[in-house]
């Protein structure tokens, strides 16, 4: 269910948007005119330096407006106006209107930047609209595009981070490299043996087949705004909603860190990234949230700095016989093999196996995504001596955690509960009264301060071949006590929820580190008191076309260092063949419950605490405390085997199969997820796609609470029309069976229905308009141009959305999205009644409305410069 927008400043944003819109299509739209007005006076058309699509505009037959571009293209620019006059087809009076309509200026020749740009600026869409696979990766992928690497002098690292580069990929250009001694140009590079054509195809966006010119300290960059008021999830969005109404209706004070109109604030989003040189690094970023107030570094000064991230770094300096790959100081990244042990974002990706869409970058880079609660902010290094590397990093910070109500200990001081990704940073949970201003006044925000160090070591011992060794530590300067009755609340009975509602996943809850074993001082520091200590290894080898790898973490709690599985592991392996017309993956994984890692990233279906009472937040103390589970980057302890299949029967069948089998260790809950895709093209524009997806939990023993099994078939039209243009019909279908549960109230079979229409045309190369067209019922997710929309609708709801991607020039793209949501009107009104004071400043105030919706309307802006 999507949250509505109703306050008037979104209306008068939506207008004037589709007033640029407007204003923008009419200036500049390249639809067909045959106005000979239109090149008249200082509007000629500057022949020399016009499009195709330009040149067609004029008074003549299409095929000599296509002479005249060749004629440009493979020729060169004409001297002088009395040219054309030699053409075939261009007589005395066509030449007579002609020359009143045109100008004959120098040809503008293009920077490299420009013609790097202009070569790549459908990868520049692509790669921005989906940036929330993830940020880091394309911030990177852009940088490379700019400053390619040289594929004859390029390390196998690289490579393995470059997009949809497989470890089979990296090591067979590497390989072909050391026999052939060099790579000349694309052509050398497509007939490496053992390269995928996806490989191939993406990997040439970024590498160069000598180094580059001396120039005069090139600078390239990428500067991104982008805003707008769209909830990832309705449910979150509920929750936080409200909170704000019980706040403002229950909180004894007027606080002004909260807003009184839930929405009134939007994402807002800014960062840059900056090179030097292709050496040095520089880059910044500023997130703000759905309606969350503005951190400031300074809050008490007259003059306020927001809160942001920075970086300043140096890539690839010899120093002797070391090279120092990488140096960084702010705000970095780092991820290490599958990221069992480390990786910093503050984002949850399901089945993220590190290949294809779900890569993770491993290694350091400078940091200006929207991570927040897991950034880094210290200085990392990377550093080589032949076949050896070394990674160390520091990092000094604050985290977001619940501090408990209760102190357990004096001599500790008050303790914290659990760190927490919040996804509206509000000082306080709104709706809890005991911690917030009018009682105890614990604020969540910045609450726990944090050292965290470590490193990793590897050997490379050929090609595609490693070992390595993690290890980090985190000191906290309070004592850890994950106690679960600090988190959920009582009810009308003053009896605690957790006694009440307990189900075997909660045992996840209750394996969470901390307590006396977590107590521990720093020698580093003195105001550390806690610690949480991770180490382990990773491996990969490649063989031919398979590529095998793994890594092992363990969490110390006490246990010898030496003797593996004698502290709560985590571990996982994988094994990716290739081959021209198919590949597949096969991974293993197995989570200890213990294993409580919050820089844990590695494959998993399902986050952290799913099942456990945590994710049902109203029965929370606060509503908001929901985020433990809905906004958790952690995966959850299960066990299972995942299987990804890509396999082209011809050059018109293509099929993929995903299949996983899995145990949820808290509850020994048995479950599994197919998808099977089938894509069939009977001629080239014409594409059908078949998509099936069975999901079930426990389906041999229904009996259980645990019980359900999810149904969805998405079946899609694909009509691929001339000049990049696109028209498809999508019709999806789901069903969702569920026994009875303590948390639902009967048997419920969920039935979902959507039909929908996308369209994209490309005006030319500088505009492109996409719209979409749906009616759903039941629960609806779907891709949309830039964004992921997860949708629900009891009664049914229309939506629609109209995108445009604008390139004002060389540099500089615009991209909008409206977004409108119109609902069968659905209203939940909670029969509690209010408390006796309000009734007596608001007298009609008699019950408390949760939410009333019937539309919803959505905005999307993002102004790019690169350059």
């Amino acid at each position: 269910m999507i949250l509505s927008i109703q306050h008037p400043s979104w209306r008068r944003l939506n207008i004037l948007f589709i007033i640029l819109f407007l204003v923008w299509g009419f200036t500049f739209s390249p639809a067909v005119d045959n106005d000979e007005n239109r090149h008249v006076g200082s509007n000629q058309l500057d022949i020399n330096n016009a499009s195709y699509e330009e040149i067609a505009r004029l008074p003549i037959p299409a095929d000599l407006a296509r002479r005249i571009y060749e004629r440009i293209l493979f020729r060169g620019p004409f001297k002088n106006i009395f040219e054309l006059r030699q053409l075939e087809g261009i007589d005395q009076d066509l030449f007579n209107t002609l020359k009143d309509l045109i100008r004959v200026e120098p040809f503008r020749t293009l920077t490299p930047t420009q013609e790097k740009i202009e070569q790549i600026y459908y990868r520049l869409d692509q790669w921005s609209g989906n940036e929330g696979v993830n940020d880091v990766f394309v911030e990177l992928w852009i940088e490379k595009a700019f400053e390619p690497l040289n594929v004859n002098t390029v390390r196998y690292d690289e490579l393995l981070n470059l997009q949809n580069v497989s470890p089979v990929d990296a090591a067979a250009i590497i390989n072909h490299r050391k026999e052939v001694g060099l790579i000349r140009d694309a052509r050398d590079l497509r007939g490496v043996p053992g390269l995928s054509y996806y490989g191939y195809s993406n990997a040439r966006n970024f590498l160069d087949y000598a180094d580059p010119k001396p120039t005069a300290m090139p600078v390239h960059g990428h500067l991104t705004i982008r805003m707008d008021n769209t909830p990832f999830m309705a449910q979150e969005g509920e929750a936080v909603g409200e909170a704000l109404q019980q706040a403002n209706l229950y909180s004894s004070i007027s606080p002004d860190w909260i807003s009184k109109d839930f929405n009134a604030l939007p994402n807002l989003y800014y960062k840059g990234r900056f090179s030097v040189a292709g050496r040095y690094k520089l880059g910044f970023s500023y997130a703000r949230n759905l309606n969350e107030p503005t951190a400031y570094f300074n809050e008490n000064s007259n003059f306020k700095i927001p809160q942001m991230k920075f970086f300043l770094g140096m890539d690839n300096v010899s120093a002797g016989p070391i090279d120092i790959r990488k140096f960084y100081l702010g705000n970095y990244s780092v991820a290490f093999g599958q990221g069992v042990i480390m990786e910093n974002t503050d984002f949850f990706t399901p089945r993220k196996s590190g290949y294809g869409f779900r890569k993770r970058f491993n290694g350091i880079s400078g940091d200006n995504s929207r991570t927040r609660q897991f950034a880094l902010q210290g200085f990392a290094a990377e550093l080589a001596y032949k076949n050896a590397s070394a990674v160390v990093f520091g990092s000094f910070t604050e985290r977001d955690a619940i501090l408990n109500r209760t102190i357990s200990d004096s001599s500790l001081g008050r303790s914290f509960n659990q760190l927490i990704v919040l996804n509206q940073r509000y000082r306080y949970a709104l709706d809890d009264e005991v911690r917030g201003p009018d009682n105890l006044n614990l604020s969540w925000l910045n609450t726990v301060r944090e050292l965290t160090y470590g490193g990793h070591v590897q050997y490379d011992f050929f090609t595609g071949t490693h070992l390595g060794v993690t290890y980090y530590e985190s000191s906290y300067d309070r004592y850890l006590d994950p106690n679960p009755l600090e988190i959920v609340g009582t009810n009308n009975q003053g009896v605690n929820e957790w006694y009440n509602r307990q189900v075997p996943a909660d045992v996840e809850i209750k394996q969470a580190y901390g307590g006396p074993v977590s107590l521990g001082t720093n020698p580093f520091w003195s105001s550390g008191v806690s610690f949480r200590r991770v180490y382990g290894f990773d491996f990969q080898t490649v063989i031919n076309n398979i590529a095998i790898q793994g890594e092992w973490g363990e969490l110390d709690k006490g246990g010898k260092f030496y003797k593996l599985g004698d502290n709560p592991k985590a571990f996982v392996l994988s094994l990716y063949a290739q081959y021209p017309s198919l590949n597949i993956l096969a991974l293993y994984r197995n989570y200890d419950v213990g294993f409580d890692n919050p820089f844990q990233r590695s494959f998993s279906n399902y986050r952290r605490f799913k099942g456990t009472i945590y994710e049902d937040y109203y029965y929370l103390q606060s509503s908001l405390y929901g985020q433990l589970y809905a906004t958790a980057a952690q995966p959850q302890a299960e066990e299972g085997f995942y299987i990804n299949t890509y396999y082209q029967l011809s050059r018109q069948i293509i099929t993929r199969l995903e299949y996983d089998n899995w145990v949820r260790k808290a509850d020994h809950a048995e479950q599994y997820r197919l998808v099977g895709i089938v894509n069939y093209r009977p001629v080239f524009p014409v594409t059908i796609q078949l998509r099936q997806k069975w999901q079930a939990r426990q389906e041999q023993n229904n009996t259980t609470l645990g019980y359900f099994k999810n149904l969805e078939f998405r079946g899609r039209l694909r009509l691929r029309l001339s000049n990049f243009n696109d028209l498809s019909l999508m019709y999806v279908s789901t069903r969702l069976l569920v026994h009875p549960r303590p948390r639902v109230f009967g048997d419920m079979s969920v039935e979902g229905e959507a039909i929908a229409g996308n369209f994209v045309h490309n005006f030319n190369p500088n505009l492109k308009l996409s719209a979409m067209l749906a009616y759903y019922k039941g629960f609806f997710w779907n891709f949309e141009d830039t964004q992921f929309a997860v949708m629900e609708s009891t009664r049914g709801a229309l939506r629609y959305w109209l995108a445009a991607y604008m390139r004002l020039n060389h540099y500089l793209s615009l991209r909008l999205k409206y977004t409108a949501d119109y609902h069968k009107p659905v209203q939940n009104i909670r029969f509690d009644q209010v408390r006796s004071w309000v009734l007596e400043q608001y007298p009609s105030q008699r019950h408390g409305t949760d939410w009333l919706r019937e539309r919803s309307d959505f905005y999307y802006l993002e102004l790019t410069y690169s350059f």
